[in-house]
């Protein structure tokens, strides 16, 4: 028997219970990821009240009524007014003195009146500049300065000739000088850019290819002037006009317009424009004329600039989420409202030939205008409808109503929508559509294999 070979025997593999669920759950698992791989999913959008602007941006040139004025001799000049005042004819604007000793004056006149007033204008002329300023744009340090220089002549404006004129007489200098007086009235400006001589009738389509290239300069900062040398500006009229040049549909959309809302990039400032066409060696223009805010932009020739043409603000949806959906229109005076349930009475020919009349509830039903669109099996197209006051009317054919499906319930429910303004991606419809839309309701984004009463899983 010591030489006997063991030979070991092969164990039969007999699944037990354990075996048999973990193949359900890998088969469970497969089966699920399947499906989500598989299954059209639904996506959602939450409603949302915003505006849309698609109006491309424009440049318009500014024609107003503006003069130059130039020194009347030689000298150091010295301003006694700040840039945007309104002058009245006889007015002081500057002096002119040989040697300078007006303007060391007036220095410590200014140090001396100096208050709070004084700095917190200063404070909001810079805050406004810090917020205006890009690296792109330096003319904007040179604006700034000429800017401060103004405040700083602000706080003395009304008397501070009157107490130099004193000072100059107890010391002789009465005839040192020359008085600037103005000869008209308007609006004081100190810099000049070279547009001023600028009509209507020169307006060219390459005009507007200066708009990032006009230089301005600042009379404030000349120091000393000859005879004969621009030292103010005075725009005489509190009119103005942006001229803008048109495309072909810019044309087309401003045509029969009267007036137009514009907006100014600059400060986000609006107001309405009158509206005149006109075309120059073929190329089309629009005059913007307004008499409003004309002192805000005295140191601008070019201003960025939207017409609010193609914008809307109301309810922002998807276009993909809009369907057409064909109902019944029944007029108002076919519904019977009972405690607030909506039916119709119909009238039926019975087998004899015999007619009877029955009560049809409805529910659901959509108001739009003056009539009631309904979606319903119990009436058909040709049936006739009796008012509570006798009168027939018959059940034409269907009609498509624009809306979405609203889901804030977990189903499907149709909900009419009136578009505003629409662009290729979504469109602005309104808020106040009876059985509309209204905000944080969620709307499928594409409701094309959907029905109504359909329940979103």
């Amino acid at each position: 028997m010591s030489g006997q070979k063991i030979v070991p025997m092969k164990k039969r593999f007999r699944p037990n219970l354990a075996f048999f669920i973990l193949i359900l759950i890998i088969t469970y698992v497969l089966i699920l990821g399947w499906n989500y791989v598989t299954k059209e999913h639904i996506s959602i959008y939450e409603v949302n009240s915003t505006q849309i602007s698609d109006d491309p941006p424009l440049y318009g040139f500014i024609l107003r009524s503006e003069e130059v004025v130039t020194a009347e001799g030689d000298g150091y000049v010295n301003y006694y007014n700040p840039e945007g005042s309104r002058i009245g004819v006889g007015k002081v604007i500057y002096t002119l003195d040989e040697n300078g000793e007006i303007n060391e004056m007036l220095e410590g006149l200014q140090r001396s009146t100096e208050n709070r007033e004084n700095i917190s204008s200063l404070r909001e002329a810079i805050a406004s500049f810090q917020n205006s300023f890009t690296y792109s744009d330096y003319t904007q340090v040179s604006n700034f300065s000429a800017t401060v220089e103004s405040v700083l002549l602000e706080q003395s404006r009304d008397n501070l000739f009157q107490i130099l004129n004193k000072q100059m007489k107890s010391k002789g200098m009465g005839k040192n000088y020359v008085q600037g007086l103005s000869k008209k009235s308007g609006i004081l400006a100190y810099s000049i850019d070279g547009y001023e001589t600028i009509e209507q009738k020169d307006i060219t389509s390459e005009l507007f290819d200066q708009y990032a290239s006009v230089s301005k300069k600042h009379l404030q900062n000349e120091g000393k002037v000859a005879k004969g040398e621009p030292v103010y500006k005075l725009i005489t009229n509190n009119d103005w006009s942006l001229i803008i040049q048109l495309t072909d549909s810019y044309y087309e959309e401003l045509y029969d317009k009267d007036y137009v809302r514009v907006t100014i990039d600059k400060d986000n400032l609006s107001f309405n424009a009158a509206v005149s066409l006109f075309d120059q060696n073929g190329v089309h223009f629009a005059k913007l004329q307004t008499s409003r805010y004309m002192e805000h932009y005295i140191n601008d020739r070019f201003l960025k600039i939207s017409l609010n043409l193609k914008s809307a603000v109301g309810l922002k949806i998807p276009n993909s989420s809009i369907l057409k959906k064909e109902f019944f229109v029944l007029p108002a005076e076919a519904i019977t409202n009972n405690n607030g349930n909506k039916s119709v009475v119909k009238q039926v020919t019975e087998t004899n030939g015999k007619t009877s009349h029955t009560s049809v509830q409805l529910s659901d039903l959509i108001y739009v205008g003056d009539s009631y669109y309904a979606d319903s099996t119990d009436i058909a197209v040709g049936d006739n409808l009796m008012s509570e006051q006798g009168e027939t009317f018959t059940v034409s054919a269907k009609q498509a109503l624009q809306g979405v499906y609203c889901v804030n319930e977990g189903y499907c429910e149709f909900r009419p929508v009136e578009i505003i303004y629409q662009n290729k991606e979504y469109s602005i419809i309104s808020d106040s559509t009876n059985g509309g839309l209204a905000t944080y309701d969620h709307i499928v984004v594409d409701p094309a294999n959907l029905e109504s009463d359909d329940f979103i899983e």
